[in-house]
């Protein structure tokens, strides 16, 4: 019966998306296959081989192939390079990002990373290492994934990058001070809440000033607005600034389940006296919980919003009340 499944054909349009975009655990999903960190392990000719397969699915469509019949296995084989594509290609070049700079090695390669931000002793030098790493790693992801069409040069993306680890390694070192009272007080288990706070005020800070610099345009400038049959109807400053502010938003709460969650099992482990004796196991232990939620933690912060939204031509500028909804 399975089999007999398998091959009914349906009709199949390989650039809608896959799950429901206007709800949020549609998005959730989205993202999580575009950004699937186990696409961190496979080679890069599988990674071509998908690119491959796609590239000659947009060329079909070019020539009108927008829709074919194809069957259930060949709707997921498509589905699959789809997203290893997303995931490792560069959307605007075209080009395979080198590995460590690729959406899906977020949580492979922040893991050592999340050792130090949450299990390390909060001193000043550990808090300055750290975030600073944190920072360094973010903004190499952020140049190598970067609009291609971007105004943003090399300055620009310096100055963004230099305020991102200030901020961070400033409010991370003010966060000690003003905890500390509260760290004396703190015994066992509990303590490993000083570090998420700190982490969590810094490395959220930081990012969404990283975003308010680098998309500083859009708030100047505004951004293109298109109506319901793609046509393009002029520029928005204050669509530019809701966009603009709800990514920030975003970049706030991207941190929490990769901070929170771990500090929430670490703690309860402890408590239950769960923690592996053996110093190895522990280790590779933690980093398992590590992978888990850096790879939970960005879908489920950048799910919060649509990455196309609408609004109503009565909250535009006067410019644009004569169009229609």
């Amino acid at each position: 019966m399975e089999t007999l499944k398998d091959e009914q054909t349906t009709l199949f349009d390989h650039t809608a998306p896959q799950y429901d975009q206007s709800s949020y655990w549609g998005r959730v999903r989205t993202l999580f296959s575009s950004q699937n960190s186990f696409n961190f392990f496979l080679s890069n000719n599988t990674c071509i081989e998908a690119k491959h397969l796609v590239d000659e699915l947009n060329e079909n469509r070019e020539k009108g192939s927008i829709a074919t019949e194809r069957t259930q296995a060949e709707i997921k084989k498509i589905h699959r390079a789809k997203n290893i594509v997303a995931s490792s290609y560069h959307p605007d070049t075209g080009e395979l990002i080198p590995r460590p700079m690729r959406l899906c090695s977020y949580a492979a390669m922040s893991i050592p990373v999340q050792f130090g931000l949450l299990l390390s002793k909060p001193t000043p030098f550990n808090i300055i290492f750290w975030q600073w790493a944190n920072q360094t790693y973010s903004a190499g992801v952020n140049y190598a994934n970067r609009n291609a069409s971007s105004s943003l040069d090399n300055k620009g993306l310096l100055m963004a990058y230099s305020a991102a680890a200030t901020t961070s390694v400033g409010i991370g070192l003010g966060m000690r001070q003003l905890l500390s009272p509260i760290a004396s007080s703190l015994k066992g288990p509990s303590k490993l809440f000083i570090n998420f706070f700190i982490s969590l005020a810094a490395v959220g800070s930081a990012g969404s000033l990283n975003l308010l610099i680098m998309r500083s345009k859009e708030i100047r400038e505004g951004i293109t607005l298109v109506d319901s049959e793609g046509n393009e109807r002029g520029k928005s400053k204050t669509i530019g600034w809701k966009a603009v502010t709800s990514t920030a938003m975003t970049r706030l709460l991207m941190p929490i389940p990769p901070l929170l969650l771990p500090t929430i099992t670490f703690y309860y482990m402890e408590k239950r006296n769960l923690v592996p004796k053996n110093k190895y196991v522990k280790a590779v232990l933690d980093a398992t919980i590590f992978f888990a939620y850096l790879s939970l933690g960005p879908p489920l912060a950048c799910g919060v919003f649509e990455q196309t939204a609408r609004t109503g031509v009565s909250s535009l500028e006067p410019e644009f009340q004569g169009l229609k909804d």
